[in-house]
């Protein structure tokens, strides 16, 4: 057969399906996941301490950090008394936001709490304003503190110094990172997780290390790289979408991604259960409810869900649903230092808060007990003979006129009366800043560690402001005293009042409940309930054998008819009631939040307001 020769319209062909034909497609760059490096070369202190920045009058040597078996650090102390101040060297700090932060241990309190500075000098050695963190708990244990700085174009000999005052501290587990907030602590040592890898960028305990996320995991949070990176990802995964979001606070984004999981079906209650802590967290307790009923079905092991939804049932005073769902968390929940059934059968309100404090406490109970016990040891000199302190935020000359009332009754009737402000706060006792940052504009739970400082340091009395005392407190305090070192009134065993306390400065139930809650907010720093101070006693008492014995031996008084006056307060004034009133208790607990409409001018309360209850009293007794 002879070939045939290929025509121009053949060849015009051909060429216009090759120009048709789609060119072989390139391979798509994947981002690399991003990364995160610790610039501290010996972050665990494992080097010779002489290659650190030592001044002549400061001792430090390598040291096992007590309590961190196999964990290295630096044991700094002081010679002749002087203060302390290391700065670890290996690291070039060039323009830039970074955050340090670093851990500590304290034997004990020193002259001034640990800090950390970071500084530098320009122009021609001039030293610029340096920059220091919040100084750390100054008390027995293990604290960390971090600071953020930004090191401007120019600058020489950008540092960061390692300070404290005399006496011994063993600094460990030392970052630093180009981060505008603190950082999980990390090393290349540190094991693998579910969401990064770990490792050294050279020699194991001699140079930085590297964090890189791992692909498909979502941290709880995230830097800013991570979160470009992980919103760059194809998959489209609802879930993931709203778990950065989360991570981000974006609440809105992360309910809309939430909601597309729950219409999809949801399979392990995952969705289900965070939009629940998202209505728990914005009070709307009939749509937690519903929410995490469906995330209990899906993990009823999850005894966390369990607690939530009992809570939810709490709100909504459906007590017996509240008590049946704990129990069958509890039925999970095996592990607990304590007895969660008899914690359950006292009271089932807010079992799963009360819960989670005796988890904390007894994991922490021994650092707690020697911080109480260390200021137990060095008590405050002072010429206080039982004072009685009294705090109203703003000041008392421009509160509400019930509180004035009030302040004006107890000192009517009581000496060494003591009106404590936010301004005056200062003159009394030394509140951590780390504490105040934490409690911020939560003005209860300020006040309710500011009761326990005061009467830690002096012994004493505390009335809430709106308590009103229509007697001399003293007899009454010094039988409440007579056998123990702590009073408050209580409705069953350790279910107690804090609104009036009364203490003697040698009190151990008062330093260990202080040291308890102080602690709590330095590690937690989160409120589970508007009861926790109260929650915090409870479960000392079930945890500590000294405090419930010094708790048990005292004076118990129902806090049933201090509250009796705060009840009527409103009603129109009735002579024989107020006197039967004023007879069951010698101080009373009124409230300052009310309408102005709902107080008629012949109210207990107006009574109180301008001072003639005095006058109606002994008409009362003349008449008897």
């Amino acid at each position: 057969m002879t070939a045939t020769a290929p025509t121009d319209q053949s060849m015009i062909a051909r060429l216009r399906g090759a120009l048709r034909r789609t060119p072989p497609s390139q391979p798509v760059a994947v981002a690399a996941p991003p990364s995160l490096v610790n610039l501290v070369p010996d972050p665990g202190f494992r080097g010779d301490p002489d290659g650190f920045a030592v001044p002549e009058r400061v001792a430090a040597e390598r040291a096992e950090v007590p309590g961190r078996p196999g964990v290295h650090g630096l044991r700094v102390s002081a010679l002749r008394g002087n203060d302390t101040s290391i700065a670890p060297g290996g690291i070039a700090l060039r323009p830039g936001t970074y955050t340090a932060g670093v851990s500590l241990f304290l034997d004990e309190p020193l002259h001034s709490p640990p800090r950390l500075t970071a500084e530098w000098t320009i122009g021609d050695g001039e030293a610029a304003e340096p920059v220091r963190s919040v100084p750390a708990r100054n008390e027995f244990g293990h604290h960390r503190i971090t600071v953020t700085f930004t090191v401007p174009a120019g600058v020489q000999d950008a540092g960061v110094w390692l300070t404290a005052g005399s006496g011994a501290v063993t600094w460990y587990d030392y970052a630093i990172t180009e981060t505008a907030g603190p950082v999980a602590h990390f090393t290349g040592a540190t094991p693998g997780d579910a969401v990064y890898r770990y490792e050294w960028t050279g020699e194991p305990d001699a140079s930085p290390s590297r964090r890189t996320l791992l692909p498909g995991a979502v941290p709880v949070t995230l830097t800013a790289e991570e979160a470009d990176f992980l919103r760059e990802q194809p998959d489209g995964d609802p879930m993931a979408a709203a778990r950065i979001a989360l991570a981000e606070g974006d609440r809105e984004a992360a309910v809309i991604q939430l909601r597309r999981v729950v219409k999809a079906g949801d399979p392990d209650g995952t969705a289900a259960w965070e939009l629940g802590r998202i209505a728990v967290s914005e009070q709307r307790w009939a749509a937690a409810e519903q929410l995490l009923r469906g995330a209990v079905a899906k993990r009823p092991e999850a005894f966390e869900r369990g607690y939530a939804l009992a809570h939810a049932y709490d709100k909504l005073k459906r007590r017996d649903d509240s008590r049946r769902t704990a129990a069958a968390a509890l039925a999970h929940d095996t592990k607990l230092p304590f007895d969660g059934p008899a914690l359950l059968d006292s009271d089932v309100t807010a079992f799963g808060a009360r819960r989670e404090l005796g988890v904390f406490l007894s994991e922490h109970l021994v650092q707690i007990r020697v911080q109480a016990e260390q200021r137990l040891a060095r008590p405050v000199r002072s010429t206080f003979d039982q004072p009685i302190f009294v705090y109203w935020a703003q000041g008392f000359a421009t509160a509400p006129p019930v509180v004035r009332a009030c302040l004006a009754a107890l000192r009517a009737t009581n000496p060494s009366v003591h009106e404590l402000s936010r301004d005056t706060i200062g003159a009394y006792v030394d509140v951590p800043p780390d504490l105040a940052a934490a409690v911020g504009d939560d003005h209860a739970h300020f006040s309710d560690l500011l009761r326990m400082l005061l009467l830690e340091k002096f012994g004493g009395i505390w009335v809430d402001a709106t308590g009103f005392v229509s007697e001399p407190l003293r007899p009454h305090v010094d039988r409440a005293l007579a056998k123990s070192s702590v009073f408050a009134f209580n409705y069953t065993g350790p279910y107690l009042s804090n609104w009036f306390l009364a203490s003697r400065p040698d009190s151990y139930v008062m330093h260990l409940w202080r040291a308890a809650s102080f602690l709590w907010w330095e590690k937690r720093a989160e409120s589970l309930d508007p009861l926790l101070h109260h929650h915090v006693f409870e479960m000392l008492h079930r945890l500590d054998d000294r405090f419930r014995a010094e708790w048990d031996a005292g004076l118990r008084l129902n806090a049933t008819p201090p509250h009796t006056l705060q009840t009527i307060m409103l009603r129109p004034y009735e002579p024989e009631m107020f006197q039967t009133i004023v007879e069951g208790a010698f101080v009373h607990r009124l409230r300052h939040q009310f309408r102005p409409e709902e107080m008629g001018s012949e109210s207990y309360l107006a009574r109180i307001i301008r001072g003639d209850h005095q006058d109606a009293l002994r008409e009362i007794k003349e008449n008897c």
